[in-house]
């Protein structure tokens, strides 16, 4: 039996235990190759020199997050009210992860979360996973933006992280249109 150990998620920072790395982290959904073992965890990951195009395109970043994890948070509330466990779980599950981005792009800025504002959603499912279609694509474009546009190497990192789990994001709700 494999040995219980400790690691961290260098996208998000949060911890995981286990007795390897999860295959996409349960937090942020980095993928493995993002996780190092938690004594090997560098505590300046968040410590970066920004620039001015850094620092605004991190602040335009947290805005979409932020958006899209109100957006998730109606949409729950919507798959609760027509019954749709598969919608709750779904959209849940995008909600978390859009936050855990949020709550990352804080620390590059040194700055507390804001607060949520209210978004409006469709009682709908498909329409949900359209309009989640949508806002997965614009992130996905203005992160590929960010990360080419950056200087900053762990930024660089950063921003094509969430590119590669925002695309997850477009495949899953591709899949729930095309059905």
């Amino acid at each position: 039996m494999s040995k219980v150990r400790v690691f961290r998620c260098r996208i998000c920072g949060d911890p995981y235990i286990g007795t390897d790395a999860p295959t996409r982290c349960p937090f942020c959904g980095a993928v493995t190759e993002y996780f190092v073992m938690a004594e090997d965890w560098n505590p300046n990951e968040f410590n970066v020199e920004l620039s001015d195009v850094a620092r605004a395109d991190l602040e335009a970043a947290l805005k979409l997050e932020l958006d899209n994890t109100a957006f998730y948070s109606c949409a729950v509330d919507a798959a609760k009210e027509a019954g749709d466990e598969y919608g709750l779980a779904k959209f849940k599950a995008l909600k978390k992860v859009e936050n855990e981005h949020a709550s990352s792009i804080c620390k590059f800025l040194k700055i507390d979360k804001p607060s949520l504002e209210s978004v409006p959603c469709s009682s709908e499912f498909k329409a949900n996973s359209q309009e989640g279609w949508e806002r997965e694509d614009r992130a996905i474009k203005a992160y590929t933006k960010f990360r080419d546009e950056t200087t900053e190497e762990r930024l660089k990192e950063f921003f094509g992280a969430l590119v590669e789990i925002e695309k997850d994001h477009l495949d899953l709700h591709a899949e729930n249109l095309e059905e």
